[in-house]
């Protein structure tokens, strides 16, 4: 940690020569600078308090959770950190919210019409890890167990901001196409483009300061599908991560659903374009 320039005190007379309140003063006094200058009574708690991990992460798997090891998210200041792969697998992490060391469940959730190995939809498993600067490290206990890692990666190109007009897109893992329109932190659409089979859809935008992440509501219903409500993150991004847009390189939200009112419906990612 880097110290302002110590000011030198000119010796007044040997030490054990003076009056003892006065060095005693003298040795308090110089305690306190010291102690004020190394942080102690800083933001984020001091050493050891907890760090702003709001933002974008990578996170890495090794070996393999399921059939995942790449992947691409965000952490809201909740402590909500969820990640998508290329092929549409979700993983939640336990709650990090910048303390130290963190703990919990990790869970792993395959892409609408796929499995893991072992023919499962969903992998829980206990997890742990520490925030360490612009590191996040840990293990997890599987079959294998194994490590993974998270470091903040950048999106987007351009500035970070609530979206306004209307997106096209995909829920990943359906043929279903999505439109929404954007206006003011909130969204209405429908996510088939065939009228006779067309779901309702609307929901909240809610940005976290500048950052790149957003706290959204997805919910379904009115139409041919069954009134669902669903929550999680969302970031910016100028990639084409699932070649819906044929890779062309222009905004596109990623909408992490992971949270849902319904045990029929299984987490997943929407992702819209301009």
């Amino acid at each position: 940690m880097d110290h302002p320039a110590q000011r030198a005190f000119r010796p007044v007379r040997s030490l054990g020569t003076g009056r003892p309140e006065v060095l005693a003063s003298f040795v308090c006094l110089i305690g306190l600078a010291l102690m004020i200058s190394c942080g102690g009574s800083g933001s984020g708690g001091g050493k050891g308090g907890p760090q702003n991990v709001v933002g974008n992460w990578t996170a890495n798997f090794s070996p393999g959770l399921g059939n995942t090891t790449n992947l691409y998210g965000a952490i809201d200041s909740s402590g909500l950190a969820a990640f998508f792969d290329t092929s549409g697998n979700i993983v939640q992490m336990p709650s990090i919210t910048g303390t130290k060391t963190f703990s919990g469940n990790l869970n792993a959730y395959a892409v609408n019409g796929s499995f893991f190995s072992g023919g499962a939809v969903q992998l829980t498993d206990a997890a742990q890890g520490t925030v360490n600067g612009v590191a996040i490290t840990g293990t997890y206990t599987a079959n294998p167990s194994g490590t993974f890692s998270l470091a903040p990666f950048s999106p987007f190109g351009g500035s970070p901001a609530t979206l306004s007009g209307t997106l096209n897109g995909n829920d990943i893992g359906f043929s279903d196409t999505v439109s929404l329109t954007f206006s003011n932190g909130n969204f209405t659409g429908v996510d088939d483009a065939n009228p006779t089979t067309a779901c309702a859809v609307n929901g909240t935008l809610r940005q976290q300061g500048t950052s790149n992440v957003f706290d959204i509501t997805y919910n379904l219903g009115p139409g041919s599908c069954s009134a669902v409500a669903l929550t999680g993150i969302a970031f910016e991004s100028d990639q084409d991560y699932f070649n819906v847009n044929g890779g062309a390189v222009t905004t596109y939200l990623y909408l992490i659903l992971v949270t849902s009112n319904s045990t029929q419906v299984r987490p997943g990612v929407v992702v819209v374009h301009q």
